[in-house]
């Protein structure tokens, strides 16, 4: 049985995309379809099944859980396209690759990229017109593409795209790279055999396609979102070892190693941040990290009028000593409003409310959100500061413009219940902390608001239980936080802590 052979009627998709908004929150319109047929036909051969119908009942089951998160990649094929985050694109065009290239010809090599999750070749192709149009040879760039979903990786190599797929590629690189051909635009001979497609598993222990420090450049872009915190690491340090000293990582907007033990350091080329393999000081890859800035005297809160705020987190109750946690976005200066690259903004940013000036906070929130509409951070923190002053539907349609751009952001599933508790809306807060926990089970945070949320609905055995699932992540590896929301907690122990807190109280009713 191959994927070649399975039938899938509309129906089983009508039942999948139900299937997926109900627990993920993830909404697939028909125009999405394709991308779920290809999905459940790398899938349901895994399990021994050919009734598409059958698969989705086996996906409703308790026990279909875990195939439902290993379908989840696989779904979200439909989101790739091409050159997508421009910014991360315009970073590595130029700057990144005349480095890389100008260091390859040197050494009489070509240079190594690596698209892991490629999907159906968009962003490999991409790569690979990037190198041709910065002046490489076509035997100057070698990229090397995969994917843990094969038909995907099939489909990927005949390099046919509709054009309503092409929206990013500019009208130069449409006629350069592409032919119309019955319909849809075929990548050219030239560009196509610059890539090669093969399939992949990150999550396998071991690679043997991969030789230790044989790559120049890695692009793996909302694909470990889908990983917990254990197969993450082991993902990371496996990148570490393909990667050449001075190697670069490529991760998506919602996807951070802040906290993370791994041993690439993060440099901002461009106004965003990317991973690198460290160089010794005097091998020629840019750019070197930047010095820590100086330290910065605290400034007292000003003298203003204090929005009207709903409280931070309704009902957290968080012990002061637990709650004030640390920022994972220090402050640093600026030299205006509104100046700088976006991470000096989202900082300035962070600042502001950490001092309470939350009206020009919403405003520069506002001005980066529009100036970088692909910064997921700048529209969490968006959403946030409005939530901060009590503008729920606000908040709202920043979350929503979030998930617009990251489907599956966990952040935006977790703000979005913390909204609906500020609006006293329990059963849609209840919904939206069960998204994130689909999605991240091992956030403790989600398990503690989602007892917090229990209780409010007078349901203490479930709120137990959560409280329970919290405290049982205490020795796990923190979830960094994308966007900015003062006083929420990201250390494990503290919730953990807090949790205990909650139980003790419980059990005296």
């Amino acid at each position: 049985m191959t994927g070649e052979t399975l039938t899938i009627d509309r129906s089983a998709l009508e039942q999948l995309a139900a299937l997926l908004l109900e627990r993920a929150g993830l909404k697939v319109t028909p125009d999405g379809y394709a991308g779920l047929r290809l999905a459940m036909q790398a899938r349901m051969p895994a399990l021994g099944l050919d009734d598409a119908s059958e698969y989705v009942r086996r996906l409703r089951q308790l026990a279909g859980e875990h195939e439902l998160r290993a379908l989840l990649p696989l779904v979200t094929v439909g989101k790739t396209e091409f050159f997508r985050d421009s910014r991360q694109f315009a970073a590595f065009e130029n700057e990144i690759f005349p480095e890389l290239l100008k260091h390859a010809r040197r050494e009489a090599r070509a240079v190594r990229a690596w698209s892991a999750g490629c999907a159906t070749g968009e962003e490999p192709y991409s790569i690979a017109m990037v190198g041709l149009d910065r002046g490489a040879l076509p035997n100057e760039v070698d990229c090397w593409a995969t994917d843990l979903n094969p038909v995907a990786v099939e489909n990927a190599a005949k390099g046919r795209f509709a054009i309503r797929r092409l929206l990013g590629v500019s009208e130069p690189r449409l006629a350069r790279y592409f032919t119309l051909s019955d319909g849809q635009y075929e990548v050219t001979p030239q560009l196509r055999d610059m890539v090669r497609f093969e399939g992949h598993n990150l999550a396998a222990p071991i690679w043997p396609q991969v030789k230790p420090q044989s790559m120049d450049l890695i692009f793996c872009r909302n694909v470990i979102i889908y990983f917990d915190q254990p197969t993450i690491l082991a993902v990371m340090d496996r990148f570490y070892d393909s990667l050449r000293p001075g190697g670069w990582l490529f991760l998506g907007y919602s996807e951070s190693l802040f906290r993370l033990p791994t041993r690439f350091e993060m440099i901002e080329v461009g106004g965003v941040f990317i991973y690198r393999r460290p160089v010794r000081r005097h091998a020629m890859l840019l750019p070197t990290p930047p010095k820590p800035d100086a330290p910065v005297e605290p400034q007292k809160p000003a003298d203003r009028p204090t929005p009207k705020m709903l409280p931070l987190v309704v009902g957290l109750q968080l012990p002061k000593s637990v709650a004030s946690m640390p920022s994972p976005l220090a402050p640093r200066p600026s030299p205006s409003p509104g100046s700088g690259t976006p991470v000096e903004r989202l900082a300035q940013i962070v600042e502001d409310i950490e001092k309470g000036d939350f009206p020009r906070a919403l405003r520069l929130s506002h001005k980066l959100s529009e100036d970088a509409p692909e910064d997921l951070a700048a529209r969490l923190t968006l959403g946030n500061v409005h939530a901060l002053m009590g503008n729920i539907d606000e908040a709202r349609e920043a979350y929503q413009g979030a998930l617009q751009r990251e489907p599956l952001s966990v952040e935006a599933r977790l703000y979005l219940g913390i909204a609906a508790m500020q609006a006293g809306e329990n059963d849609a807060a209840k919904q939206e902390f069960t998204r994130a926990l689909f999605l991240e089970p091992t956030l403790a945070l989600g398990h503690y608001l989602l007892a917090q949320v229990h209780e409010r609905r007078n349901d203490p055995e479930s709120a137990r239980r959560s409280y329970r699932n919290a405290i049982n992540q205490r020795k796990g590896p923190p979830h960094a936080l994308i966007g900015h929301f003062p006083d929420l907690p990201t250390s494990n122990e503290a919730i953990a802590q807090a949790a205990q807190y909650r139980l003790a109280a419980l059990s005296e009713r």
